[in-house]
């Protein structure tokens, strides 16, 4: 990824990468750095956020990912509420969709928040290798 430098990046202050890959960017700073946010969203694919003493106040994304997300959160609205009707059904046959959608619908939320961490990486030390033994 490659930035454009620029004078609040002099000052200590610019743009920041956390840990989940999210570009921030201060409060105080946005007006500065606006034009250099929307280039990293536009172009290099970034998640943008103000912040607000460290609080994420809102977010900068591309067109495309906020129509998935927009999207996707419709989906997931019709899901749940074709599940309700299934759940306020009395025909055995509804049951077992219920359970069944139910189901991958608990083990899909699962997965979207292990997937949304930062992944932990384990370090293990490893001792010098043994000397080869000599006859």
């Amino acid at each position: 990824m490659v930035m454009a430098y620029t004078l609040a990046m002099a000052t200590g202050k610019g743009i920041e990468i956390a840990e989940d890959g999210v570009a921030t960017v201060g409060m105080t700073e946005a007006r500065a750095l606006l034009t250099s946010l929307i280039r990293e969203v536009r172009y290099g694919g970034e998640v943008g956020a103000f912040t607000e003493r460290g609080s994420r106040q809102a977010y900068v994304v591309t067109p495309e990912f906020y129509e998935t997300a927009r999207h996707d959160a419709t989906v997931l609205r019709e899901l749940r509420k074709y599940l309700a009707e299934l759940r306020n059904s009395d025909k055995p046959s509804d049951k077992s969709q219920t359970r069944v959608i139910g189901e991958a619908l608990d083990v899909a939320e699962r997965r979207a928040d292990d997937s949304g961490r930062p992944k932990k990486r384990k370090i293990v030390k490893r001792g010098p290798k043994p000397a080869a033994e000599s006859d």
